[in-house]
């Protein structure tokens, strides 16, 4: 976990902090000497977790992908508009992690344990760039490098070709 960098008052607010990835975060900023409830106007941090699906549309996953690129876009919006007010909002967007979440997912899908481990990233990790991210009070963060390559490779190549490429993927995966 990271060091203490907060002042004993310093206040963050993470959302999905029930479990996973979430909860990691908070136990990071909880370590980190930060109060994990917003509640003075003028400083704070807020992470949301997002997902590298929030750059892509994918069939078979169409809600979960929209609902995270909304989670991506209210931060964005957030982080601009709180610009310079001592507030700063952070949009974290790992790829797979390993979580109980992907336990339950590859119990359900066979074809998921074949994704090599280079493509899984380890929840300690994503929380731990998560929580860099927020304190350096990035509007964005995509911790490991192939998520990286991917949401760039996402942004410059044809819609039509990252829906194809999307929806191959989803049915190869067994999504249906």
């Amino acid at each position: 976990m990271p060091a203490s960098t907060g002042t004993p008052r310093s206040i963050c607010l993470i959302t999905g902090a029930s479990s996973g990835i979430g909860a990691t975060l908070a136990a990071c900023f909880a370590q980190g000497g930060y109060d994990l409830v917003l509640v003075a106007r003028g400083k704070g941090r807020v992470l949301n977790v997002a997902s590298i699906a929030a750059f892509q549309p994918i069939p078979l996953l169409a809600t979960y992908a929209a609902t995270k690129a909304y989670v991506l876009s209210l931060s964005e919006s957030l982080s601009e508009e709180l610009k310079g007010s001592g507030v700063s909002v952070t949009a974290l967007c790992p790829g797979v992690t390993a979580t109980a979440m992907l336990g339950k997912a590859t119990e359900a899908n066979a074809q998921l344990s074949k994704l090599p481990a280079l493509m899984i990233g380890r929840v300690e990790e994503v929380a731990a760039e998560g929580y860099a991210a927020c304190i350096r009070g990035d509007a964005i963060k995509v911790p490991g490098v192939l998520n990286l390559a991917s949401v760039l490779a996402a942004r410059a190549a044809p819609k039509w070709l990252v829906r194809r490429i999307g929806g191959a993927l989803a049915r190869r995966a067994g999504g249906a």
